[in-house]
């Protein structure tokens, strides 16, 4: 601040006779830009630390009051988006235990929302989040049952240290075990999708190609029969289109053409 001071008293007593506009307006900013430096650094020399306090919020937010007598929370709901745009990039695993850690955030389930943004439109991470959102009605109550940390259900089954230290409910090792192997088969589904679209996709493709056939031979009774091509299309489970991205781009349904939501709540037992 010395050294400021200093240089815009140097700056003024200093004048530019030949142009005295373009001293004043330099000297204008200058002290404008001096002053602007001073108001960011007054914050920093008298640094505010806060720290949540969970029981006065619980007071506040959670009391029954004559308004709220069963002492339903009151805390506002939150609405979490994450966006992803393509699988191959960024896998649809890491996607998924992202929302799983959000889902079992400690906060009151029914106040949280999750929204994945896929600009990509890809059935692949449609199918994903919908196995995330079956294997969060198992993930989140454990979570909240035992206090795990990490929430991440990746991080939370890599950790280094004893995952039986400081817990002391005599249940917990027997459901962190069922919990461990839904999660291990939960990775094998969402490994295989890839594979199991473009196989459904391919059994779907060659019925269709049959029926295109059939029906040409039955409307072109003796005349040559040219070969069917048909677009190949990306399937979903109950025998659909996919309305988003097909693994083989077509006409409206290439990447980037499409952008859904798909949101989810996972119900704390």
């Amino acid at each position: 601040m010395a050294v400021l001071g200093l240089f815009l008293a140097w700056r003024i007593k200093h004048k530019n006779e030949d142009a005295m506009w373009l001293w004043g307006m330099s000297v204008v900013c200058e002290l404008w830009f001096g002053f602007s430096w001073l108001l960011d650094q007054l914050p920093k020399l008298c640094p505010v630390n806060r720290a949540t306090d969970l029981a006065v919020l619980k007071d506040k937010f959670e009391t029954p009051t004559p308004s709220n007598p069963n002492g339903r929370s009151d805390l506002p709901g939150l609405d979490i988006f994450v966006s992803t745009a393509d699988p191959e990039k960024e896998p649809p695993l890491v996607t998924a235990n992202t929302i799983l850690s959000i889902l079992a955030a400690d906060y009151p389930v029914e106040k949280l929302s999750c929204y994945v943004s896929d600009d990509g439109g890809a059935l692949l991470t449609f199918e994903a989040m919908a196995e995330a959102a079956s294997f969060a009605n198992m993930w989140v109550p454990f979570c909240r049952k035992h206090d795990i940390e990490p929430r991440n259900p990746d991080s939370y089954f890599n950790l280094k240290r004893d995952p039986y230290k400081n817990k002391v409910r005599p249940d917990f090792v027997k459901d962190r075990r069922r919990v461990k192997r839904e999660y291990d088969e939960f990775k094998v589904r969402i490994n295989g999708l890839p594979d199991s679209i473009r196989r459904r996709s391919d059994a779907y493709h060659a019925r269709e190609e049959i029926k295109a056939m059939k029906r040409q031979r039955e409307a072109a009774l003796d005349d040559a029969i040219e070969p069917v091509k048909i677009p190949k299309a990306t399937w979903m489970a109950d025998g659909t289109h996919w309305p988003g991205t097909w693994i083989q781009s077509s006409a409206e349904h290439s990447r980037g053409d499409h952008a859904w939501n798909n949101s989810g709540n996972a119900k704390a037992s």
